[in-house]
C-alpha cells in the first residue's frame, strides 16, 4: 500500500510554493520533493513559513527514511541536517526563479 501524498503551503520572501512530498521516495532521494508556484486555487491548508518547514523537513527526511545508509548514527543525523538545508535552499531557489512578474 502506497503513502497518501502529501502537499505542504510554503511562504518565501518570493511567494507561495506548493511542496509535494514524493510516497515513494526515501528521505535522501534528490525526487522526494516537487515543487510549484502556488495560485488562489490550491486548497493546501495553512501556509508555513520557509524557516518554520525547517523541522517539519527533517521529519519528513526521518520519516521516509535513508535507504541503505551504512554510516554511523552521528553521521546519518548529520547528512539529514544537510539535506533538509539543501531542500529549503530549493524551494528558496525555486520560488525567486519563478515568481510572478
Amino acid at each position: 500500500m502506497t503513502a497518501p501524498v502529501r502537499r505542504y503551503l510554503v511562504t518565501t520572501d518570493h511567494g507561495d510554493v506548493v511542496v509535494t512530498v514524493n510516497p515513494a521516495a526515501n528521505g535522501l532521494d534528490p525526487e522526494l520533493l516537487s515543487f510549484q508556484m502556488a495560485d488562489a486555487a490550491d486548497d493546501v491548508g495553512v501556509a508555513t513559513p520557509l524557516r518554520a518547514f525547517a523541522a517539519k523537513m527533517v521529519d519528513l527526511i526521518e520519516l521516509h527514511g535513508t535507504g541503505d545508509f551504512a554510516g554511523g548514527e552521528r553521521m546519518r543525523e548529520m547528512l539529514v541536517r544537510e539535506k533538509a538545508t539543501a531542500d529549503l535552499r530549493r524551494i528558496e531557489r525555486f520560488a525567486r526563479d519563478h515568481a510572478p512578474g
